[in-house]
């Protein structure tokens, strides 16, 4: 039996952090798209939780990204790729705003929207983080490094624990 998973991807400890924020624009582009297949309560719930990340997560994502990497992106084209399709991702956040109020939003709105974030992720992944690794001086990479760590502090990623634990709540 062949084996076609693609190998992962050696990623720079500069842009982990970045590419781990990726994990949750992944989620809840499926979960746009696959409620646009199912009924107009799944929409709205996928609307609403997008929408939620999308404020607390994503568009903070997209400001770190545009603020930290554009500095080191060579290829015109890539660069302007990344600014038009966080662009039109905020375009459309903006469009789910205004759906999450309709009776029955728009499925093919709620599934290209998905499709779009997905795609915008995994070009983001395999193509302009690879050229940025490729790119990047070592001491651009460095700088790049103490930058995304206080990105990384900055996330809430399992703080819930760390939390109670000092304050000594169970």
């Amino acid at each position: 039996m062949s084996d076609f998973r693609t190998p992962p991807i050696k990623r720079h400890e500069a842009l982990i952090p970045l590419s781990r924020d990726h994990y949750v624009g992944l989620v809840h582009a499926n979960r746009m798209k696959k409620s646009a297949t199912a009924d107009r309560v799944a929409r709205h719930k996928a609307i609403a939780e997008f929408l939620d990340a999308w404020k607390s997560e994503i568009e903070p994502h997209f400001r770190d990204e545009e603020r930290l990497l554009i500095p080191l992106i060579q290829d015109e084209s890539d660069r302007r790729r990344l600014l038009d399709e966080h662009a039109r991702l905020r375009e459309g956040a903006g469009r789910a705003a205004n759906e999450r109020k309709s009776i029955d939003p728009d499925p093919g709105f709620v599934e290209g929207l998905g499709r779009d974030l997905e795609q915008h992720i995994r070009w983001e992944e395999r193509v302009l983080f690879n050229s940025i690794q490729d790119h990047a001086t070592a001491d651009q990479l460095e700088h790049l490094s103490k930058l995304t760590a206080e990105v990384e502090r900055a996330r809430n990623r399992g703080r819930i624990g760390d939390e109670q634990e000092r304050s000594g709540d169970p």
